[in-house]
């Protein structure tokens, strides 16, 4: 076995390469059914801090077990910024699917991810959300799943 013991940790001398994940959050949403077609329907809209200004972020969306009429569509949308109000913020991802049906094994996941899109300017509260607008009555997360964001803060 051997052992390594460090005074000092540095990394490369160029700043502009955002390489260091100094936290990482996790937003969650349970199943959730009959959300009505034609209008954004905010399923997370959630509180982060971030560590240090001027760190980017890298963003992963999960959302399974979909069902809505067969042909019709859902966009699910990832936001963030200092906005309480979704729409006002920085849009992340953009993940559009097409559904399979509305039965048990008609389901369809929704995924998307991001990096870098986001700059943070200070460390005051922020905001991450998740809005979907489906074309037909929609569930999510169906068979008692979890929808899930994930959020890394990464430094230069």
């Amino acid at each position: 076995m051997s052992t390594l013991r460090v005074d000092t940790l540095r990394g490369q001398e160029s700043s502009t390469v955002f390489k260091y994940v100094v936290q990482t959050l996790q937003f969650t949403v349970a199943e959730t059914s009959s959300i009505g077609a034609g209008s954004g329907t905010t399923l997370i809209n959630s509180t982060f801090t971030p560590r240090t200004s001027g760190n980017k972020f890298a963003v992963w969306l999960h959302l399974p077990n979909c069902t809505a009429t067969a042909g019709g569509s859902v966009v699910a949308k990832v936001n963030i910024g200092t906005s309480s109000t979704p729409n006002s913020n920085t849009e992340v991802i953009f993940a559009q699917e097409r559904m399979e049906g509305t039965g048990a094994d008609d389901v369809t996941s929704i995924h998307g991810h991001d990096f870098g899109t986001f700059t943070c300017a200070s460390t005051d509260t922020h905001y991450i959300s998740l809005v979907v607008t489906p074309d037909h009555t929609l569930t999510v997360a169906r068979h008692s799943n979890t929808g899930k964001l994930l959020l890394q803060e990464i430094a230069p």
